[in-house]
C-alpha cells in the first residue's frame, strides 16, 4: 500500500500489527536499520523501518509481508494540485473511486467536462444548463451567453454575436423548428457564432425542420461541384439558393433546386424540402 507521510505509515502498522512493539536495539545495529518487535512474543513478527517504506512481517516465520510505501508529496506536486480547478480535482476523485460503468449523469458530466470549470459554482451552473436543455427547457439569453463564454471569452464582438445568435435560434425554438437541446449545442460548440445570419431553417419532413449550424461560406460554383460529386446531380441543372456553407463531408448546408425538385444537402444527408 501507499501513504503520503510517515505518520500515516505508522498508523497503518498499528492497524495490522497484532501486539505492542518497541525498538530492538541489538537487531537494529546488526541490520543497519531500525527494527521493532514485541520483546517476548513471536520473534519473527517485526517491523522494519527502511526509510521509504515500513516492512511488516507476520506469521510463525515472518512469511507474511506487507510493505507500506511512503511517498510524500514534493513541493512541485503540491503546487500542481493547488493549481488544478475544482472540476478537474472532482473528476480525479470520481475516476479513483467510482464504478465508471454505472455513473449518475452528473458524474458523467464531470468526467467529460469537469476540467473546464475551476470553481464549484461554475461547474454546477454548467450542469444545470445541460439538465434544463435535455428536459425541454429553453435556456435564457443569460444562460446561453454563459455557456458560450464558459472559458472566459470577453471580447465585445463575440458577446454581440452571441446575443444575435441567441435571438435567431430562440425564435426558431419558439416556432418548434429547433428543440432546446439543439439551442444548447449552438452555445456549447459555438456554431455560427461568427455569422448568425447563417442560421436558416427548412422543413424537410411533415413534422421536422432542419436548421443550419455551419458558417463556412463557399461560392455557388463550388457548391454546384459538391452537390454534383456527392449526389450525382447534373451540374448544369443545379440552381443554388441562399448562401451555401461547406466545412466537410459531414458538416455542410447547401439549399438547391434541380429539375423542378427542391433539395437540401445538410451535414452529409440529402433531404427533400417541403413547401
Amino acid at each position: 500500500m501507499k501513504v503520503t507521510s510517515r505518520d500515516a505509515a505508522w498508523a497503518e502498522v498499528n492497524k495490522i500489527f497484532p501486539t505492542d512493539y518497541e525498538k530492538d536495539d541489538a537487531s537494529s545495529i546488526r541490520a543497519g536499520y531500525d527494527i521493532y518487535r514485541h520483546p517476548t512474543l513471536n520473534y519473527y513478527n517485526r517491523i522494519c523501518d527502511l526509510g521509504c517504506r515500513l516492512e511488516v512481517l507476520l506469521g510463525e516465520c515472518g512469511e507474511n509481508v506487507t510493505n507500506i510505501w511512503i511517498e510524500e508529496p514534493t513541493a512541485e506536486t503540491t503546487k500542481q494540485e493547488k493549481t488544478k480547478g475544482y472540476g478537474e480535482q472532482l473528476a480525479e476523485k470520481i475516476r479513483a473511486t467510482a464504478n465508471t460503468g454505472n455513473l449518475p449523469q452528473f458524474e458523467k458530466f464531470v468526467l467529460d467536462r469537469g476540467w473546464e470549470f475551476p470553481t464549484e459554482e461554475g461547474l454546477k451552473a454548467a450542469y444545470d444548463r445541460l439538465w434544463k436543455s435535455c428536459h425541454g427547457i429553453l435556456l435564457s439569453k443569460e444562460e446561453f451567453m454563459a455557456e458560450a463564454n464558459r472559458r472566459g471569452t470577453k471580447e465585445h464582438s463575440e458577446e454581440l454575436y452571441a446575443g444575435m445568435l441567441y435571438d435567431a435560434i430562440a425564435e426558431l425554438a419558439k416556432e418548434k423548428k429547433l428543440d432546446p437541446c439543439m439551442v444548447y449545442q449552438y452555445a456549447r460548440f459555438r456554431w455560427c457564432f461568427n455569422q448568425p445570419d447563417a442560421v436558416v431553417a427548412y422543413q424537410t419532413d411533415r413534422e421536422r425542420w432542419s436548421v443550419n449550424n455551419c458558417d463556412t461560406e463557399i461560392t455557388t460554383e463550388r457548391a454546384v461541384v459538391e452537390v454534383n460529386q456527392e449526389w450525382g446531380f447534373e451540374a448544369s441543372r443545379v440552381k443554388i439558393l441562399d448562401n451555401p456553407y461547406y466545412e466537410s463531408t459531414d458538416w455542410n448546408w447547401i439549399r438547391f433546386d434541380c429539375a423542378g425538385m427542391s433539395w437540401l444537402m445538410c451535414n452529409g444527408s440529402l433531404l427533400q424540402v417541403y413547401h
